[in-house]
């Protein structure tokens, strides 16, 4: 039997004309660095990262500046958080008003960043006034709702969107973005139908979501529920005591089920009014898309939500 004999490492590479080599090692270089460029964006909601991350899969890189469990209504990224994604290409903001900072935060980029509000393009409902209205008018009577979020089928569009805007600053992906979206979009079909099937025992006339703050304007529309905050579009607005009277009343009017406490604020508003009225006080909502543990995604808090609800009111 020969004996095989097995040359050198580089042996037979270094054979090769030297400039042909060095042409072969560039391309590879190249190749390689290419294979490792991803579009990195930063995101100003856990949100919006979940779905960039869905949208872009591996040939992004996201980068959180809300971190889990923040309020999205009070954060306002500072200096060294935007150091941190200098070289970001985009910035992904929820919009609708969410970000009030964000006219000061535009003037402050560097060239070639940009801000893409997700929610723009999405239809905008208001926070109606009416017999189920509680909190102060003037806080939130025709202002626009910015969560957009607790919709399903606007998260179908929004992916749609981001799909859009990632083609357009690394068009080599625009495949790979397209039918990611397309993809996620068909999960997001199911979770409706399943959300449609676990409210469905839920009467109609129980369909009165009591909640801490306005932020289920969109879950009500789309799912035939009647909204009923009792503080208004931000946890911060505390009701005044002739209103929690009128609560207790609308509730009691109403024979309102249960009320439902917020994982982030503070729940001692919503106990008391459910001791007075007699509604139970139900598990807390994941209403502004942040909550407990590390990271909150939509269809985790959307499956949460409506157990949550299900279980209250059925």
């Amino acid at each position: 039997m020969k004996k095989i004999l097995s040359a050198p490492a580089g042996y037979f590479l270094g054979m090769i004309n030297p400039r042909l080599f060095s042409c072969m090692m560039a391309i590879m270089a190249l190749a390689t660095g290419a294979a490792q460029a991803r579009l990195k964006v930063a995101t100003l909601h856990p949100l919006l990262s979940d779905l960039a991350q869905n949208v872009g899969g591996e040939s992004v890189e996201v980068v959180s500046l809300l971190k889990p469990g923040g309020d999205p209504h009070s954060f306002d990224p500072s200096p060294g958080d935007m150091a941190k994604v200098s070289d970001a290409r985009l910035i992904l903001a929820s919009g609708k008003g969410l970000e009030i900072f964000l006219p000061r935060l535009a003037q402050t980029l560097p060239p070639g960043q940009e801000i893409f509000e997700v929610g723009k393009r999405l239809p905008s409902l208001r926070v109606e006034v009416g017999e189920l209205f509680i909190c102060c008018p003037a806080h939130s009577a025709g202002g626009i709702d910015p969560h957009w979020w607790h919709s399903i089928d606007n998260m179908r569009r929004a992916a749609r969107y981001l799909a859009d805007e990632f083609t357009r600053v690394d068009p080599g992906n625009s495949a790979f973005y397209r039918a990611n979206a397309a993809a996620y979009g068909k999960r997001l079909e199911a979770l409706k139908a399943w959300a449609e099937q676990e409210l469905r025992p839920i009467p109609r006339d129980a369909r009165i979501l009591a909640t801490s703050h306005a932020a289920f304007t969109y879950f009500c529309r789309e799912f035939g529920f009647r909204a009923l905050p009792v503080q208004g579009l931000a946890r911060e607005s505390e009701p005044t005591p002739s209103y929690l009277r009128e609560t207790i009343q609308t509730l009691k009017k109403n024979r309102v089920r249960a009320v439902f406490p917020e994982h982030i604020g503070n729940p001692k508003v919503l106990a008391s009014i459910s001791e007075e009225s007699g509604a139970k006080l139900g598990r807390p909502l994941i209403a502004d898309g942040t909550g407990p543990g590390s990271s909150v995604t939509f269809e985790g808090m959307i499956r949460h939500n409506v157990s949550t609800i299900a279980e209250a009111l059925r």
